[in-house]
C-alpha cells in the first residue's frame, strides 16, 4: 500500500510547480485570520493581531516528510486615527484609518517548497455611522524551490539533479466591508501572473501562476446573547478548474470559547474548536475528514493557530472579535 501511496504522491510532486488548478495552500481556519487571504483585511481591527500557524495534510498516508506541511505567520495593525469634526458620532469613532502588516508563508511537498512574504497597506474609511470599507494591496515575492536530489530518476546514470530556485514578484489585491454583525470581502492573489523557470523540466509544460479569487462573508446571528452563531461562506475560483467553495457555521459562548463545522466541496468535512484567554491569546484547532479519492490514502489533515492580540483602541469598533 505505501508503494502505491508513494506512486500517487510522486506525480502530485511532479506537477506541482506547473499545476493550472489551486496553488495557493488550503486552510481550514481562515475565519480566524482573513487577513491570509485578503489584504484589505489589515488593520480593521480594533487591535494589533498577531497570528502563527501550522497545517499538516494527509496524515498516516505512509508519506512521512513527504506529505504537504504549511506554516505561516503574520501581523497587521492600524494607525493615524482621523477624528471627523462635527459629524454628530461618538467623539472617539474615527472616519477612517490606515492599516498595514506583513505575512510569510512556508509551503512544502516532498522535494518541492514555497517561500512568500508580503508587506501591506490598507485604507479605512467610514461609511456609515457602523458600516467600514477598507482597500488593500500585498507587495511581495514567492520563492520556489525543487530539491532534485529527493528525486528518483528512471536512469540512475545520470546522476541526481541539483538544486533549482526561481524568485517573482508577486501582488496581491482585495476590498473588505465590515461591521459589527457582518462582513463581506473579495480579494485577487498572484496579480502579475508569473512564469517560473525550472532548469530541467521546462518541457513538460508552462510553469505559470495563476489568478485565483477570493469572495467570502459572514452575519453573526445571535449577536446580543451569550452565544453567537456565525454562519459564512467562502467561494475560491482559479482558471481553469471549477469554482468551488467552504460552507462554514461557528458557535462562538461569551466570547471565551467556540466550536464550528466547515464543509468544503468535494474535499473534506471539518470540525473546528478554539478558546480565547483573558482577551488576549486565542488558541484553534482543526481537523480535516477528507472526503475525496485520496482520502482512503490518508487519515486527514491537523490545523493549529495561535493569536496574540496587543494595544486595543476603542476608537475602531471593529467587528473583528466575532469571526
Amino acid at each position: 500500500m505505501k508503494f502505491f501511496n508513494r506512486i500517487i504522491l510522486a506525480t502530485v510532486v511532479l506537477y506541482a510547480p506547473i499545476a493550472i488548478a489551486q496553488q495557493r495552500p488550503h486552510y481550514s481556519q481562515y475565519m480566524m485570520n482573513q487577513y491570509l487571504i485578503n489584504p484589505a483585511v489589515g488593520g480593521t481591527s480594533n487591535h494589533y493581531d498577531f497570528r502563527t500557524g501550522h497545517r499538516a495534510q494527509w496524515v498516516g498516508a505512509g508519506l512521512n516528510d513527504a506529505a504537504p506541511q504549511t506554516s505561516y505567520v503574520s501581523g497587521h495593525g492600524h494607525f493615524g486615527r482621523h477624528i471627523g469634526p462635527n459629524t454628530g458620532r461618538h467623539k472617539n469613532e474615527a472616519d477612517w484609518h490606515h492599516g498595514f502588516g506583513g505575512l510569510v508563508i512556508y509551503d512544502k511537498t516532498g522535494p518541492t517548497s514555497r517561500t512568500s512574504a508580503y508587506a501591506s497597506y490598507s485604507y479605512n474609511t467610514q461609511l456609515s455611522k457602523k458600516v467600514k470599507l477598507s482597500f488593500g494591496a500585498a507587495l511581495g515575492f514567492q520563492q520556489f524551490k525543487l530539491d532534485g536530489s529527493k528525486l528518483v530518476l528512471s536512469d540512475q546514470s545520470t546522476g541526481t539533479l541539483g538544486t533549482s530556485v526561481d524568485w517573482v514578484p508577486d501582488m496581491n489585491l482585495g476590498y473588505w466591508l465590515y461591521h459589527e454583525r457582518f462582513y463581506f470581502g473579495s480579494s485577487i492573489n498572484q496579480i502579475f501572473q508569473n512564469k517560473l523557470k525550472f532548469s530541467g523540466i521546462s518541457e513538460i509544460g508552462t510553469n505559470k501562476l495563476n489568478n485565483h479569487y477570493f469572495i467570502t462573508g459572514g452575519y453573526n446571528i445571535a449577536h446580543y446573547s451569550d452565544l453567537h452563531i456565525i454562519p459564512s461562506i467562502l467561494i475560491k475560483y482559479v482558471s481553469p478548474a471549477p469554482v468551488t467553495f467552504d460552507l462554514n457555521v461557528k458557535f462562538r459562548y461569551k466570547n471565551m470559547v467556540w466550536a464550528g463545522v466547515s464543509y468544503r466541496r468535494e474535499d473534506a468535512i471539518v470540525g473546528l474548536v478554539g478558546v480565547t484567554i483573558s482577551k488576549l491569546v486565542d488558541v484553534g484547532y482543526s481537523y480535516d475528514y477528507g472526503t475525496s479519492a485520496l482520502s482512503s490514502l490518508s487519515k486527514g489533515s491537523h490545523e493549529f493557530m495561535l493569536g496574540l492580540r496587543l494595544s486595543p483602541a476603542n476608537e475602531l469598533r471593529s467587528p473583528s472579535d466575532f469571526w
